[in-house]
């Protein structure tokens, strides 16, 4: 049953563009007349509507299923066309070796915060100091398994701050010609925070408190982060949740100088927040989640992070379709031109076609059990996949079970020597414009960042939900490119 409608407004407007933007070629490919007058090869352009949507949050946890990019974004840039943005971390700390005691003549001397780069950079190109702070958290992060872009825990207590210079250009030279190399910076924190880590291993050694230090779930009750927040800067860089970003507690004892207990940030409770001021650029007007906006507007937009989408209304392929009966789809292109880019606000590499649900308020989630569900998945037969991450093999967003639509890519990958995103979708229109009505025939779709599939060299640059790159193109710019067959002679 077809679940829109299609208005005859709409579809005299369609038959002005057939008009205008069809041609019928009579040749084959060797530039012959074709043989076979039973059919004709067109061409159409048809025009995709769009609107402007606000995500209700993204999840920015890590650690939450395999495979996933893990990071925190971290710093502050201001954008004339997306406003200010402002990233911060928040993270549980645990032993790296929880049963490791602390010799007898063990005397404390410092704690360093130790943060490693992941490499990811975005905002100023130009080499320019930053400073961050770090606090202590005021209350323990909740043990559920999702925290979003919006989460916040309340923090006071300041504990350390540094200031230090980025240089994106070296980010992209490590990254691109020597990815072992790695940039780490050391934070000197406040000694008696140092000092209440170290007392809690020397009670374990005593035997007066074996539960806190030993124990995850008892250790984060009593020490229950901290949060890294953007103090001056004109960027957001990524760190690493695990390799060398750590806490150091440094101790010497009566044979070696040197010593440290490592706390660590891996396979622990740990997100970015990601604020966004749009006050005074044209994004102020969206607001609510998921409703329409900037329609009027001649541009469009898409911010990953913040959860700036781009919502796509295929109404003008079905009333097409519509006036264009058993035709048969040769191939068929989304794309979206023009695309502005420049060195500071790369566009997105990837964006997934998710599908909305009936009501257009939330992408569509696969439910187990739900029958209409399982017929499309088999109806669609490939063309339909449910966003899940598998060992090996990370969701192309998020492993939140949202429908998607793909063909012979799984996304739209954006070519910056054209400007332009693009994606066949031979296949998938096809099924769409199946007369049967035994599947459900997809009207609206969110462009959504996806994770980045083309840099071999540093798989993590990007993901799509712990980036805060952005597009802006066109509305005009996005369409259905189409070449399809229909027989000249009534069925």
């Amino acid at each position: 049953m077809n679940l829109w409608v299609r208005p005859l407004g709409q579809l005299a407007l369609l038959a002005v563009a057939l008009f205008f933007f069809s041609c019928e070629d009579e040749t084959s490919t060797l530039g012959y007349k074709n043989p076979n007058s039973k059919f004709k090869v067109s061409y159409i352009e048809i025009p995709v509507e769009s609107s402007v949507v606000l995500r209700d949050s993204l999840r920015t946890t890590n650690f939450s299923y395999s495979g996933e990019t893990n990071r925190f974004l971290v710093g502050n840039y201001n954008d004339d066309v997306f406003g200010k943005v402002t990233t911060s971390a928040f993270t549980q700390y645990v032993p790296a070796a929880p049963t490791y005691k602390v010799s007898s003549t063990a005397v404390y001397d410092s704690v360093t915060l130790q943060l490693q780069f992941d490499l990811y950079h975005y905002g100023s190109t130009s080499a320019t100091p930053q400073t961050i702070s770090i606090y202590e958290l005021d209350d323990s992060i909740k043990i559920s398994k999702y925290h979003f872009n919006t989460s916040e825990i309340p923090h006071s207590t300041v504990v350390g701050s540094k200031s230090f210079t980025v240089d994106p250009s070296k980010f992209d030279e490590f990254a691109t010609e020597v990815p072992d190399t790695v940039i780490v910076i050391n934070v000197p924190l406040d000694f008696e925070f140092g000092h209440r880590i170290f007392n809690s291993n020397i009670k374990y050694r005593e035997g007066t408190d074996t539960l806190t230090y030993k124990y995850w779930r008892k250790f984060v009750q009593e020490f229950k982060g901290i949060a890294i927040k953007s103090d001056i800067g004109d960027k957001v860089v990524g760190i690493s949740p695990s390799g060398l970003s750590r806490i150091l507690v440094h101790y010497h004892d009566d044979t070696q100088d040197s010593l440290a207990l490592a706390m660590t940030f891996s396979n622990v409770l740990g997100f970015s927040q990601v604020k966004s001021d749009r006050t005074g650029t044209e994004l102020e007007a969206i607001n609510g989640y998921f409703q329409d906006a900037l329609q009027q507007s001649d541009k469009r937009y898409i911010q990953s992070g913040v959860g700036i989408l781009t919502k796509l209304d295929f109404s003008n392929f079905y009333a097409f379709t519509d006036t264009v009966p058993y035709a048969v789809i040769n191939s068929a292109e989304l794309s979206i031109e023009s695309i502005e880019s420049s060195t500071s606000y790369a566009p997105p590499s990837a964006l997934s076609l998710r599908i909305m649900n009936a009501n257009n308020n939330r992408m569509k989630k696969y439910t187990t059990g739900n029958t209409q569900d399982a017929k499309d998945l088999v109806a669609y037969n490939q063309l339909l996949r449910v966003d899940v991450g598998f060992p090996n093999s990370p969701a192309l967003v998020d492993n939140d079970s949202v429908l998607f639509a793909l063909d012979r890519t799984l996304s739209m990958n954006y070519s910056a020597k054209e400007n332009k995103y693009s994606m066949g979708l031979s296949l998938f229109l096809q099924q769409l414009a199946s007369p049967f009505d035994d599947h459900t025939k997809f009207k609206t779709y969110i462009l959504h960042p996806a994770a980045e599939t083309q840099n071999a060299s540093n798989p993590d640059a990007q993901s799509g939900l712990k980036t805060v790159n952005r597009a802006v193109f066109p509305k005009d710019k996005i369409k259905l490119k189409i070449y399809y067959t229909k027989p000249t002679t009534a069925r």
